[in-house]
């Protein structure tokens, strides 16, 4: 039964991948969705409440990703540009996978999602799940001035990182992003160039 589950939940995120690509986030329903990847919608909505949902569900994967890039990073000398670089780096490289238009729909409906859950009492710490658990390790290695706050030093880079995506999204991510994005994010966190 579980595996017949995540066949299924696979079958819908493939599908709406594929339609993405072809048809654009704007341009692709939930019946869509549904057809492609030969599920009822009454099972879509048993995994997903809405078709954002499903943009959602690739973006947890990266998050693990890109936090594993960081562990990995910190296990030897290391810089705090260079872990910022990590984590960003594995967001670019899954993003390049993707049209354009699919990747700036996916930070608008980040901001949605944050929105919703700062009505609903979320913290800042709850909110910074991109570069929390790099910073605190980047804290006690000593790559962050002891007093920083470092639950405000995530969320200042997760915000600063979600619009340069954005950004970099808007003008068809001709250009890359980690290394001059993390060069940025790292000078607003320390104050000076690192």
């Amino acid at each position: 039964m579980r595996a017949r589950s995540h066949i299924s939940r696979a079958a819908i995120v493939q599908g709406a991948l594929a339609l993405w690509r072809t048809k654009g986030f704007a341009g692709t329903t939930v019946t869509d969705i549904c057809k492609a990847a030969g599920v009822s919608k009454a099972l879509f909505y048993v995994y997903f409440a809405r078709r954002e949902d499903v943009l959602m569900e690739i973006e947890v994967f990266t998050m693990r990703d890109a936090h594993s890039a960081a562990e990995t990073l910190a296990a030897r000398p290391y810089e705090l540009v260079d872990l910022i670089e990590a984590v960003i780096d594995v967001l670019e490289q899954g993003m390049r996978r993707y049209p354009p238009d699919l990747v700036f729909e996916a930070v608008i409906e980040s901001y949605r999602i944050e929105r919703r859950a700062l009505a609903a009492g979320a913290t800042d710490a709850d909110l910074s799940f991109l570069f929390l658990q790099p910073f605190q390790q980047a804290h006690r290695d000593g790559k962050l001035p002891a007093d920083l706050d470092i639950i405000q030093a995530a969320r200042t880079a997760q915000i600063l990182v979600g619009d340069g995506i954005r950004s970099w999204a808007a003008r068809n991510c001709d250009r890359p992003l980690a290394a001059p994005l993390a060069a940025e994010v790292a000078v607003l966190i320390l104050g000076h160039r690192p």
